[in-house]
């Protein structure tokens, strides 16, 4: 396969935005202290005017295609930039499986003395008090993260302020810095208005993982239970949710299950390969993206197979399932150490998912699973406010999985299309995300002025 040129178009530093929803209106939302309605995209428009149609945003000159922009996030260092502290929570399902909660702790930046211009803290109390924390035969945990005491998750847990619920991408956790920039961006707003927690899926951000059991795109239970636990806790509380990329798959397919019985107020996604199908072709098929960005992600999901492989291993002898494996049945036989030795070798995510994830759920092939679980065919059930961000120039999604005709059809969508970004970087001349601030701006605006 020849090297393809790189769009020229797609080319710059300069973008704009395209704001797409239906022509004939979208939802009515409710103001506070009036008995006006607003439409959601009269809203964006008037509160978060970086979204509007035909906005201008200014990303970093030299970070001028999607290739770099998504280069450079993922590999540049960012250990320095959004010092966020973490306190981890270990979350129980019924099934037996467990995923982990990163709650944000603003007050730790004074309890370990946070220099805010150099980012300095006080290690060696912090070494302390994860040491009293942290769990036996647990890994350690990425820096300014440590597991909650008694007190702390007494704290956490009787909080009633507005809560954000973060939901990171396929080879991701509570650590990326794109996650980071949102997540202290939210905690900054009016003296943290919000309770943000990223929910880490299972085995992700050095999570461990204790079932036969991994995510995959309609694998939405771990969602609805953990939203469900925290509304119960505190019904009036009001809880927002976001999705990055594929968690945003997860997130979408969720809030289309749930229709108007979901306990969000409001969503947002950035850089979700809605069409899953579309986006496996973007990443087999365009040679920069297959080789800057398949390999990678497959031989990370290879690293949570193989470091996870004690307990996901099924082993000769094990009882294999009298029924053949289905999406609400998964069966788990694949996960074998013959196979986990031929993922060492897999250069795309097509690879990993013919060979692990289709045949879990009962597919033939990886096309199949694609094809059937994106939540492109759940965004016409979506019932509560959301906002999409999608790049043209996303190396990872691409254009074709963009959903510009459910925006059209579906009132409660609101789509923002760029054409620049990459994929869930959008960095400026500062090295912070455009699009990070945005949401932000969509989630505070909307508790503050929509009942």
């Amino acid at each position: 396969m020849h090297i393809p040129l790189l769009n020229p178009f797609h080319w710059g530093y300069h973008g704009t935005v395209e704001q797409v929803s239906n022509p004939q209106g979208t939802t009515a939302l409710k103001l506070k202290n009036k008995k006006d309605n607003v439409e959601l995209h009269d809203f964006i428009n008037q509160e978060v005017p970086g979204l509007k149609d035909g906005s201008k945003f200014e990303l970093h000159p030299a970070l001028f295609t999607g290739y770099l922009q998504t280069l450079y996030l993922g590999g540049a260092d960012f250990s320095k930039n959004f010092p966020v502290f973490y306190g981890r929570e270990t979350v129980n399902f019924s099934d037996g499986g467990i995923c982990t909660a990163d709650w944000v702790m603003p007050t730790w930046k004074i309890r370990y003395a946070l220099d805010p211009k150099t980012q300095k803290f006080d290690l060696t109390k912090f070494k302390s008090d994860e040491q009293a924390t942290h769990p036996d035969n647990w890994p350690r945990l990425h820096p300014r993260t440590r597991f909650l005491d008694k007190q702390e998750k007494v704290e956490v847990q009787t909080s009633e302020k507005p809560l954000v619920v973060v939901i990171h991408g396929l080879a991701g956790g509570s650590h990326e810095p794109i996650i980071r920039s949102l997540t202290q961006d939210l905690s900054n707003v009016a003296n943290s208005k919000f309770d943000v927690v990223v929910l880490n899926c299972r085995g992700c951000a050095r999570s461990k993982i204790t079932t036969r059991k991994l995510f995959y795109a309609l694998f939405t239970s771990d969602i609805r239970d953990f939203i469900n636990r925290e509304k119960s806790r505190h019904p009036s509380r009001k809880i927002f949710a976001v999705g990055f990329s594929f968690g945003g798959t997860m997130l979408g397919n969720y809030l289309g299950e749930e229709g108007d019985q979901a306990p969000i107020e409001a969503a947002a996604f950035l850089c979700t390969p809605w069409d899953l199908y579309h986006s496996a072709l973007k990443m087999n098929d365009d040679w920069w993206s297959r080789t800057l960005f398949s390999k990678s992600i497959a031989q990370f999901l290879t690293r949570l197979v193989k470091v996870n492989i004690e307990e996901l291993e099924f082993k000769d002898g094990d009882e294999k399932p009298t029924e053949p494996p289905t999406m609400k049945n998964p069966s788990f036989c694949v996960f074998t150490k013959e196979n986990l030795k031929k993922a060492h070798n897999f250069s795309s995510t097509m690879e990993f998912d013919n060979t692990f994830t289709a045949p879990c759920l009962g597919f033939s092939n990886a096309i199949d699973y694609y094809k059937a679980c994106g939540s492109i065919h759940e965004l016409p059930n979506v019932k509560v406010p959301t906002l999409i961000i999608n790049s043209k120039d996303d190396p990872v999604v691409g254009e074709d999985s963009i959903p510009y005709q459910y925006a059209r059809e579906n009132k409660n969508l609101t789509l923002c299309v760029s054409d620049l970004g990459g994929h869930l970087a959008y960095l400026n001349k500062n090295y912070e995300s455009w699009a990070t601030t945005q949401i932000t701006e969509y989630f505070s605006k909307f508790e503050e002025l929509i009942q």
